[in-house]
């Protein structure tokens, strides 16, 4: 009988939960076992009381709520945690998810994240807050952490560019793996009318997803385009906007909620979520799958999942150029043309992909 590897996806939370780390655990798990590959889940979540007081007592040094989940304390409690998890296990291999835990000693693993902590710092609202001792202390443990790896595995080449650039990690021991998409989208795009032009936008964080600049910049195509619409769905505030239609907060797990989904997308002509920053952005991959064109963040991942054909990405700060990207999406011809190419380029983005990609890292 051949051997079957056994590997675990570890991370603080639940790896099985379609919520943690926006569902890349649980796409990794799904991938591995399909592929023959025996499977553990790693929770490095402590029980209620105990990470409230250790989260407690790991912020008091510093004050600052935001250096508790990287702090010394909180990390070495976790670690001891994946030690005992591990001891006899006979696991032979770890995705470790993030970095707020070590692994121990001898045992074999991949890191993966779709951001470093100096990009999250430049542009993220918790990073950004962190104390400059809690910075500090963490960028330590994580130069410890990369440099045990096998491989440090990231989500998209922008993440790459920091770990060289910023951590000296070598580039033969980065590994670009990509993610998946959570909720493919099928769509045959002959079915597609093309005209008049439909933007989608989907985020539930709608200040940071660009929801703002996006209702200004549609506000003035409508004066070129008077026939365009945008479908907003999220945590978006009432919308009163011409042609602007609000669908609030839509579940995935709600059947009726999942059909008006695959309905906006079904008929969408281009998706446009301009976001401040977007580490990947999984639903541009989604999009894609429909085979709908994007218009995605200069400011993170969306380069890798849109092309240069997919697509088009935009300074979020750049009105204008949001403007200009959305008139050319709405031209009938280019919206097809570039349908064609993000549905072709979806292919590289599935969980199986990805598992292949970090068992290859790992191995």
């Amino acid at each position: 009988m051949s051997h079957r590897l056994k590997l675990a996806v570890a991370a603080v939370g639940d790896p099985e939960a379609p919520g943690t780390w926006s569902g890349t655990t649980a796409g990794v798990l799904f991938a591995l076992r399909a592929l023959g590959v025996t499977t553990e889940a790693l929770d490095l979540t402590l029980p209620p009381g105990v990470e409230q007081a250790i989260l407690a007592g790991a912020a008091a040094p510093s004050r600052n709520r935001y250096d508790a989940q990287s702090a010394a304390l909180t990390m070495r409690v976790r670690s001891w945690v994946a030690r005992r998890a591990l001891a006899g296990s006979g696991i032979e291999g770890v995705i470790q998810v993030g970095s707020t835990f070590s692994l121990p000693p001898g045992v074999p693993y991949v890191t993966l994240e779709d951001m470093t902590l100096r990009q999250g710092m430049a542009i993220h609202p918790v990073f950004s807050r962190m104390s400059a001792r809690g910075v500090e202390g963490w960028e330590e443990r994580r130069a410890g952490i990369y440099g045990r790896a096998r491989m440090c595995a990231v989500a998209s080449h922008w993440a790459a560019d920091s770990l060289l650039a910023d951590y000296g990690v070598r580039g033969e021991r980065i590994a670009v793996v990509g993610l998946g998409a959570n909720h493919p989208v099928a769509a045959a795009a002959s079915d597609r009318a093309w005209h008049p032009p439909r933007f989608l936008f989907v985020g539930v964080d709608w200040q940071r997803k660009g929801g703002p600049v996006l209702l200004r910049a549609f506000s003035r195509l409508r004066g070129v385009c008077p026939d365009a619409t945008l479908d907003v769905v999220g945590g978006h505030p009432p919308l009163a906007e011409p042609g602007v239609n609000g669908h609030g907060l839509l579940a995935q797990d709600r059947p009726r909620d999942r059909d008006l989904i695959v309905e906006l997308f079904a008929r969408a002509t281009c998706f446009v979520m301009p976001s401040l920053v977007e580490p990947f952005g999984i639903v541009h991959i989604e999009a894609a799958s429909a085979g709908v064109p994007s218009i995605g963040s200069s400011v993170g991942g969306p380069r890798d999942l849109i092309g240069t054909d997919g697509g088009l990405v935009v300074d979020p700060d750049d009105e204008d150029g949001l403007l200009e990207a959305m008139r050319r999406l709405a031209e009938p011809a280019t919206a097809r043309r570039m349908g064609e190419a993000a549905r072709e380029r979806s292919r590289l983005y599935t969980w199986p992909k990805v598992a292949e990609r970090l068992l290859r890292a790992l191995q």
